[in-house]
Order: structure tokens, then sequence, then C-alpha cells
């Protein structure tokens, strides 16, 4: 079949360039890409990080459930990206040099002088990237299974394979420079679902459709407290800060990004919108799916499932990476670069085997959103240079057990949001001698 060509070519480019990248890389490339990255690079790979198979499908899902409440994140992501961009960055960026950061957990250790902050900010960073890798590993063996490809197992062991050498040779170097690429690809995928849309007759049916399940005023608060602050919780936003060539370049690359991410999330609104005129019984993880059968040309999917594999390699080297590294973040320097490598080998296996059975990718999504939330009070006050390591620990810690009291009482919920906010800014109240 055609798209077997087409995997094939694809994935031999990315694995060729990232070999031909690795062999011309130092080990401070390799760990964090050289601390030289410019404004466009960083807005790539920001913008490539950001729309990979886990919003593809689960923004066009959560637009196929809750309709316009969709819209509620995105509010807050704008407000949080633009703080994180033009206050947060600078600030991380500036006190990375004063140190040598390749981790999210070095920056608390680093201000508070407290090695405890660092083990607890990367533990739970472990756990919240790797829900990232399980959303874009089960999401794109769903996809490959909806078209008959293969089965979802195979699918699986396919997908987490090829993810796998990719990122062993590539490093964090070769993960934001194949960004670029994968950026490129997942903006003509869209272009090409666009083209498809400007067959819709009434658009403003579509824009005014109202799904049966509406946003509670408990899940819209969430969503708009996720969008802001879920940005301080993510470590590779620190990683590329890290990695930026200086405070302008990082700004810009940082602040631009927001532009097509909010672009690209009103198109993905009026594709879950007009899905929803069209079918009302579908599971929320097959809608983005569905718009590929229904709304191009049948003759175009071939290629448009190569693009959607270039969506997902874009989140999921960069999640793993992200593990990988924080996993071995206290290992000697001489030999971090093969230990980063092992650790690469065991989250990818553990990430396959959790995916076997956990395939739900709109509630592995909001539970990773809000895990993404535990750490964010706690960063944003040790960016702010606050050095008491007592009130870092009880924010971030306060942030999980918030998230567990929101499962059991909500369960999957946008809601639990609310419930880690409060575990977090209660943490702040105790201070350490």
């Amino acid at each position: 079949m055609e798209i077997y060509s087409y995997l094939s070519i694809y994935i031999t480019l990315i694995i060729g360039l990232s070999v031909y990248i690795s062999r011309s890389s130092s080990t401070e490339d390799f760990l964090i890409g050289g601390r030289n990255r410019s404004g466009w690079t960083i807005l790539f790979s920001k913008f490539a990080g950001a729309i990979g198979v886990s919003t593809l499908i689960t923004y066009t899902g959560y637009a196929y459930k809750f309709g316009w409440g969709l819209f509620a994140m995105s509010i807050g992501s704008v407000i949080g990206y633009l703080l994180f961009a033009f206050w947060a960055a600078p600030r991380i960026k500036k006190l990375s040099l004063q140190g040598t950061f390749y981790t999210q957990g070095d920056l608390p250790e680093f201000v508070t002088g407290n090695k405890l902050t660092s083990l607890i900010t990367n533990v739970i960073t472990i756990i919240v990237q790797f829900f990232w890798i399980l959303l874009s590993l089960a999401g794109g063996a769903k996809v490959i299974t909806f078209f008959d490809l293969f089965s979802y197992d195979i699918s699986l062991l396919i997908t987490a394979s090829v993810v796998l050498i990719y990122v062993l040779f590539s490093g964090f170097k070769a993960v934001i420079i194949t960004d670029i690429i994968q950026a490129l690809i997942i903006i003509s995928f869209l272009c090409i679902l666009i083209f498809g849309m400007l067959d819709i007759k009434d658009l403003g049916s579509v824009l005014g459709t109202s799904t049966n399940e509406n946003v509670q005023l408990g899940s819209i608060i969430g969503l708009v407290l996720y969008g802001g602050l879920s940005v301080f919780g993510l470590a590779d936003r620190y990683q590329l800060c890290y990695a930026a060539k200086d405070v302008k370049s990082l700004k810009r690359g940082l602040g631009l990004a927001i532009i097509p991410v909010l672009v690209i999330a009103f198109l993905l609104l009026l594709i879950g919108l007009y899905v929803y005129n069209q079918n009302t019984t579908l599971d929320p993880d097959t809608v983005f799916v569905f718009a590929m059968q229904n709304l191009v040309n049948q003759s175009w999917i071939p290629l448009l499932l190569v693009l959607f594999f270039a969506g997902l390699m874009s989140t999921a080297d960069t999640s793993i990476f992200a593990v990988s590294s924080h996993l071995v973040y206290k290992s000697k320097e001489d030999k971090k670069v093969k230990s980063l490598r092992y650790a690469t080998i065991i989250t990818v296996v553990i990430a396959y085997v959790t995916a076997l059975f956990w395939k739900s990718i709109v509630d592995i999504t909001i539970v990773g959103a809000a895990l993404r939330m535990t750490l964010s009070i706690a960063m944003i006050y040790v960016i702010n240079k606050k050095k008491n390591s007592g009130r870092f620990i009880a924010s971030a810690l306060g942030g999980v057990i918030g998230l567990l009291i929101g499962l059991t009482v909500f369960g999957p919920r946008p809601t639990i949001a609310i419930t880690v906010l409060l575990g977090s800014l209660l943490g702040l109240i105790y201070r350490s001698k």
C-alpha cells in the first residue's frame, strides 16, 4: 500500500537526520542543545512540542464533548504563555547562566540551596512527562488501528520502537532541530484539513453548535487554571530556556509561539463541532480520526497519516528526553550520555507496557494536565527568587495531595485543577527555618 511507502520514507529520513546530527554533537549538545538555540528554533520547537498527537486528538475530543468550553483553556493559555515568555523565561535563563542547569529541579535547588527540592521536582516531573509519552504512543497506535493498518498492539509496538530509535541517536540538539521539520509538517497537515473544510456549507451553524455535555462552572475554572498555570510545570519549557542563545531570542521564540498555537486551537474547535453535527455517538478519542476520514479527499489519507505521525514524534521525543534526562540527573558527568540512553530504553518500555492497558486518551490528558499544575505554584515561587525551601516543598506536595483528593471526589474531570491549585497555595503557608 502507498501508506507503507510514505511511512518508510519518513521514518528513514528522520532517523537518518538524527544520526547525522548526533555524529557532530558534543556532550553539551546532546544534553541541552549546546545552549545556543536561536529565537526561531525556540519558536518552532515550542510549537511542535505543543501541537503533537495528544493536542490534535484531545482538543478535538474536548470540542466534541464540551463545545466552546474548550476556549476556557485557551484563554488561560494566552495569559500563561505570555507571563512565562516575558516574565519567567528571562529570569530562568539568567539564573541558569549562574549555574549548570540540565533539569527542572536544578532551578529550585540553586535558588533555595536545598537538594531535596531538586529530588521532589524531578520525581514529579518524570511522572508528568510520562503521561505525555503515553498520550503520544497510545494516540498514534489508535490512529493506525482506526485505519486498519495494524492491530492496536502491533501499532503500539511499531510506534514505540520508531520513537525509541530516534531519541537514542538524537539527544536534545537533534530533538530541537527535528522539531523545525516536524512543525512545518504539522502546519502542512492542518492546511490540508482546512482545504477540506472549505466545503462546509453553513459555517455559522457549526459555530453555533451546542454539545450535550455542557461545561460546568467548575470545569471552566479548571480549564482556565490549567491553561494559565500548566506552562510553569513543564520540564521541556525549562530545558528550552537553558538551551536558548540569549534572553532576547528566548522571549521572541516563546512569545510568538502562542500565535500559531491559538490559530490551530480554533481550527481544531471547528473540526470537533463539525464532527458533532455529523455524529453525536463517537468516542471522543476518535473524533479527529473521523474528521480525517470525512473532511478530506480519501486519496490524501496516506499522506495525512504520515503527517500525523510527524505530530506524534514532535511530542514523544521531547517528553521521552525529559523523562530520561531527569532520571539520570545525579549521574556523573562523564557517564551522563550513556546513562541517559539506558534510561530512554527503560522509559519507552514502561510506557509501551502501560499503554497496552490504559487507552483512554481524554482521561489520560485530564489527569496529566492536573499533574502539570502540581509544580506550577512552587516553580513560580522560586522563579521569583524566593528562597525558603520548606514553602517550595510544601507547595509541591500540597499540589500532589490536592490532585489525589480531586481524583477521589470528581474523577478525571477538569474540575480537579481547582483542588490542585488550592493544595499548592495552602502549602505556601508553611515556612521552614
